[in-house]
């Protein structure tokens, strides 16, 4: 294991053991825990919540690089190149973008653009756009996974074009084999498939302004800076739109067409049993690949419960360094686009999140301009990325509903 994974796992555990000695002294003197105690729990779950997305993270990078291995292989074996003429046109694409952010198109060498002419001759566009390459918009893709928690546990299709496909949805969870007694006929059961409609609606970073004398500044890693903003950006805003999007010019959240498992007796509250009543609302089927999706202050709302009730059940502590806590065996996922508990919202979700599919259509363009704050000496950058997000079948994903009053 990595050994800054298995240190900070270690810390968790001490801050869970912190906080469970806070409750378990109320207990044992008999008494409520007290507001000082209660904040002091509070900070303890922000840093908690912290070291575990640290956690998420240093995982994500591990299998990273083995990915990126495991790519230039799978591009080497299918375009019959040898690794190291593909590390080398990496290597170029690379320098490329580099220098199309420092200088722009025109500022590149005549090597440079002759290397987009003839191997990436539909990457740019007359609007001065550049559409990174495939390793380098794999970089903000992956980056962009760490902004939400939508794309890090769906089934993600990516597309060389943008026109709308339509996607099969079958189930058949409803269908069973029958016994045949001796000689009779076997009956028919036919799949039933239907479609969906995938489009991709084009998400925009805003302007990234860059001032011009920072851009000039050799050890100014101005790739990096790019890609960060943008998997910043553009994670945040698909994040939102899978969650609670509407479907106008934009993916459909998961929350807008998953359908009610459980009505909470509460407005601001829920128990141990309405979280089981709503995983059990979800067909076994998929309840196999089910987990808990949340934002930060129901987890912890939960977690409040689970210390003063001493239900190992409703949360149980990772007991395998970097093993993630879960509820009733089950993991969660903590999505902050997701609602508090209020009145009448969604907050709790519990399913098959694979039966959530989101479409990334012909990479991320990246848009230049020295003029849009020519009068404030900055360079402006704008990326866009073509998306939709839809739920396939409703009985994959359910919702826990709050009390209206």
């Amino acid at each position: 294991m990595n050994e800054d994974i298995k240190k900070l796992s270690d810390e968790l555990g001490s801050i869970f053991d912190k906080q469970s000695r806070i409750y378990a002294d109320a207990k044992s003197e008999s008494r409520e825990v007290t507001k000082e105690e209660e904040n002091r729990f509070d900070d303890l779950q922000a840093d908690y919540a912290k070291k575990s997305k640290s956690i998420e993270q240093l995982k994500a990078l591990d299998a990273n690089n083995f990915s990126k291995v495991e790519s230039i292989e799978k591009i080497a074996e299918a375009t019959g190149k040898s690794v190291s003429k593909v590390e080398d046109e990496q290597a170029m694409q690379r320098q490329c973008l580099k220098s199309y952010l420092l200088v722009g198109l025109h500022g590149m060498s005549n090597e440079e653009r002759a290397f987009v002419t003839r191997d990436q001759s539909s990457t740019t566009n007359s609007e001065g756009g550049y559409t990174v390459d495939q390793t380098m918009g794999s970089r903000i893709i992956e980056a962009m996974a760490n902004f939400g928690g939508m794309r890090e546990v769906s089934s993600v299709l990516t597309t060389s074009k943008g026109e709308q496909i339509n996607y099969p949805t079958n189930d058949d969870t409803a269908q069973a084999g029958a016994w045949l007694s001796e000689n009779a006929a076997a009956s028919q059961a036919d799949l039933v498939f239907g479609t969906i409609a995938l489009n991709a609606w084009t998400l925009s970073s805003k302007y990234i302004p860059v001032s011009s004398q920072l851009l000039q500044d050799s050890s100014f890693n101005i790739e990096q800076y790019v890609i960060d903003q943008l998997a910043k950006r553009l994670g945040r805003g698909s994040n939102l739109a899978y969650t609670t999007g509407n479907g106008s010019s934009k993916p459909t959240g998961v929350t807008t067409t998953s359908l009610v498992g459980k009505a909470a007796a509460a407005v601001t509250a829920t128990t141990f049993n309405e979280m089981l009543d709503l995983k059990y609302s979800v067909d076994r089927d998929y309840r196999g690949n089910g987990r808990f999706m949340f934002n930060d202050n129901t987890a912890l709302a939960m977690k409040k419960i689970a210390l003063a009730s001493a239900n190992q059940s409703l949360w149980q502590e990772g007991i395998i360094g970097g093993t993630p806590a879960t509820i009733d065996g089950n993991p969660f996922t903590i999505n902050n686009d997701m609602p508090d508990m209020a009145a009448g919202t969604h907050p709790i979700l519990f399913g098959d999140f694979k039966q959530y599919m989101i479409r990334d259509a012909a990479g991320i363009n990246i848009r230049r301009s020295n003029e849009v704050n020519f009068l404030k000496n900055q360079t402006t950058f704008l990326g866009e990325l073509r998306t939709e997000g839809k739920l396939l079948d409703t009985s994959a994903i359910k919702h826990m509903r709050m009390a209206n009053t």
